[in-house]
């Protein structure tokens, strides 16, 4: 998922940050140049010597520094592209562990095992609450949970928008859906102190549509919406439910016949 991502981070690199080659070019062959004059002129050997030596020295010094450079221009480089994977990887991890609450009750509704999108499993809940109202208080306080968790970090994205832009990891497209998705992040909370749960819960399926719609619109966030979402918290719920029932079998005594413990005894 985030090849793509890699790929310019990895074009970025090289020119986030660079040494200023340029100064350091023309104090080179100004060494040089020094050099060779003294190497032409050659009037006084002490005079001869000594320039020779301020000379050679001098391209040593500004080739080590060149040097030196560039080794702390890459580590720099190095540590800002790991920044900015790690603000992009959190925003689409919020899309795998932020419904993870939500996917818990829809699979285990329907006792689904499969791996759908991220809105797939909102149109599972909104059929499901269709079918079955009571179970919408419970969709509402999950879906806060991802809306929260999403809004987090978007926010942690757009605070280094100006560097993510300028090392073109996104774009401009990028930054206007992610604005878009935190002002709907801001509009849940505010929905969701209404106390019509029919409400509450038709907006927030308008929101998710949205944000659906809004990732599918940004080049960088478009991945997204082709995640498939494991319902993982379901499926250890099972895992430990077989636990239970083996472990319960497993202490089951056998249960003894009388008839035969007292023809043992006659025996």
């Amino acid at each position: 998922m985030l090849n793509r991502i890699k790929k310019k981070q990895d074009a970025v690199e090289a020119k986030a940050i660079a040494p200023n080659n340029k100064l350091y070019l023309l104090l080179l062959l100004g060494a040089i140049a020094l050099t060779s004059l003294s190497l032409l002129v050659q009037g006084c050997d002490a005079a001869f010597t000594i320039w020779t030596s301020i000379t050679c020295g001098g391209i040593a010094s500004i080739v080590v520094a060149w040097l030196i450079d560039v080794a702390n221009c890459r580590q720099l480089n190095k540590k800002a592209v790991e920044h900015r994977e790690t603000l992009l990887s959190n925003l689409y991890h919020v899309f795998d562990n932020g419904i993870q609450l939500l996917v818990l009750e829809s699979a285990e509704k329907d006792q689904c095992t499969d791996s759908k999108k991220w809105y797939g499993w909102i149109e599972t809940v909104e059929k499901q609450a269709m079918n079955d109202p009571a179970l919408i208080p419970s969709f509402i306080r999950s879906l806060m949970v991802f809306f929260d968790d999403l809004s987090e970090q978007v926010f942690a994205v757009k605070s280094q928008e100006a560097m993510l832009l300028e090392s073109e990891i996104i774009c401009q497209e990028d930054i206007q859906a992610l604005s878009t998705i935190l002002s709907m992040c801001d509009l849940a909370r505010a929905t969701y102190r209404s106390k019509d749960n029919n409400k509450c819960f038709q907006q927030y399926s308008t929101y998710c549509g949205l944000i659906h719609g809004l990732i599918g619109y940004a080049p960088s966030l478009r991945p997204i919406n082709d995640m498939m979402i494991e319902p993982t918290l379901y499926r250890k719920y099972l895992e430990v439910q077989e636990k239970t029932r083996t472990s319960e079998a497993s202490q089951v005594l056998p249960v003894s016949n009388p008839k035969q413990e007292g023809n043992e005894t006659n025996e």
